[in-house]
């Protein structure tokens, strides 16, 4: 019985780190929607986020934000790469 209880634990032990991780989204984005929001809206002082969502684009893992700016009624959309933290231009824009 002592055995079994020891091997028991090693196995919760050992399998702990394969299960999900709730409060890391999926596809190996080191940053987080939080961290991703803060990021969007350090650019754009006093907008708020309306949407977010993980994607990816044309390979590249991204957050996909909404911001809608003091006084204007169209949202802007900002992608933030969930790996760098970065800020991507948007298409046929230079960094």
């Amino acid at each position: 019985m002592k055995f079994f209880s020891l091997f028991a634990s090693f196995l919760l032990l050992v399998c702990s780190p394969l299960q999900a991780n709730p409060l890391h989204p999926p596809g190996h984005a080191k940053i987080t929607k939080n961290e991703a929001e803060h990021i969007a809206l350090k650019s754009f002082p006093g907008a708020r986020v309306t949407a977010a969502k993980l994607e990816t684009v044309q390979g590249q893992l991204l957050w996909s934000l909404q911001l809608v700016e003091p006084g204007k009624s169209e949202a802007r959309s900002v992608a933030v790469d969930a790996v760098s933290g970065h800020i991507v231009p948007p298409a046929g824009q230079k960094p």
